[in-house]
């Protein structure tokens, strides 16, 4: 769904149906957005009006959004409540995470890890390292081998570490990063040494946007610190395609940043790169038809549960 002003696009989002059954009808969902001009009250408006005429005529009774609006914008958030919508029962992304600005020098980023923090001097160290023992990195364009490579890594890690878990299944995304990347917008990069693959990650890159979508290194050679040099390579290869922000898509709660958190060593290492802690406002629900929406929202734990454990997916 598009919104115009004069002819121009202004805002859009791509909203997902979902059939709900046993709850009658369906859930609309937008995720990781809309993208709307948010200091347009009227606009806004506007959108979410067409939202649920499309709703109504599509059977939806729940819209749900996750808007890359700041938590500190209450001004947005107190007039999407003005608009009907409330906290939904579940964030399905990460609704904190870690972003960088990648529109400085590649000097200036480096010292800002540097300054940032004595990790950030950590990483620094720890690029030149790799770089200095011979490490290369490289995009990868045979899909089957990068695939199984990094895919294989994931299930180790699951393995390996309490509280990972891949919550998609195979199938899933093997189809999805293959989408992504005939596509353009997915791409595999890997770190090596003398013909060894140390870690790797697939990417996605909208705009002027790149997200880190997925990593995970070997067991081989680690104290080369393969993954630091990917990372940085990975970087330097977006701003050269004009790419000016970054998001390391995820970082745990304000409450849950301590050793005990299962990703707490990758959110200190992403933390390393010298990005800042954001955090959006979350998942949101619409009630378009308000008894089946409420039906929904009480069942929504039980169904989640049943979905994954019955298909080893999530319903989202």
């Amino acid at each position: 769904m598009v919104l115009e002003n004069g002819g121009e696009v202004v805002g859009a989002g791509q909203f997902l149906l979902y059939d709900t059954l046993p709850v009658p009808g369906k859930l609309m969902y937008c995720t990781k957005g809309p993208w709307l001009p948010w200091e347009d009250r009227q606009a806004v408006r506007v959108f979410f009006e067409g939202v649920k005429r499309i709703a109504v005529r599509e059977g939806a009774h729940t819209v749900k959004i996750e808007p890359e609006v700041l938590a500190e914008r209450q001004d947005v958030r107190g007039y999407l409540n003005t608009l009907g919508f409330r906290d939904a029962r579940y964030d399905l992304n990460f609704s904190n995470t870690v972003v960088l600005d990648l529109s400085p020098t590649e000097e200036e980023i480096l010292d800002r890890m540097s300054a940032k923090s004595k990790k950030g001097k950590t990483t620094r160290y720890n690029i030149n390292l790799a770089r200095r023992k011979g490490v290369e990195v490289s995009e990868r364009d045979d899909f089957g081998w990068a695939f199984d490579i990094l895919f294989g890594w994931m299930e180790d890690l699951e393995e390996a570490k309490a509280g990972f878990t891949n919550r998609r299944p195979r199938e899933y995304l093997r189809e999805m990063t293959r989408t992504m990347r005939d596509a353009g917008l997915g791409h595999f990069f890997f770190a090596t040494h003398e013909g060894t693959p140390l870690s790797g990650s697939f990417v996605f890159t909208f705009g002027e946007k790149l997200w880190f979508m997925h990593g995970a290194s070997g067991r081989e050679k680690r104290k080369l610190q393969g993954n630091y040099l990917l990372q940085w390579e990975i970087m330097r290869w977006a701003k050269r395609r004009g790419i000016t922000h970054c998001d390391f898509m995820g970082a745990p709660r304000q409450e849950d940043r301590n050793e005990e958190d299962p990703y707490y060593g990758v959110y200190r290492f992403k933390l390393g790169f010298g990005g800042d802690v954001v955090e959006y406002q979350g998942c949101l629900d619409l009630p378009v038809r308000t008894r089946l929406a409420a039906a929904w929202y009480r069942l929504e734990p039980l169904y989640y549960r049943a979905y994954y454990k019955l298909r080893g997916d999530v319903f989202y």
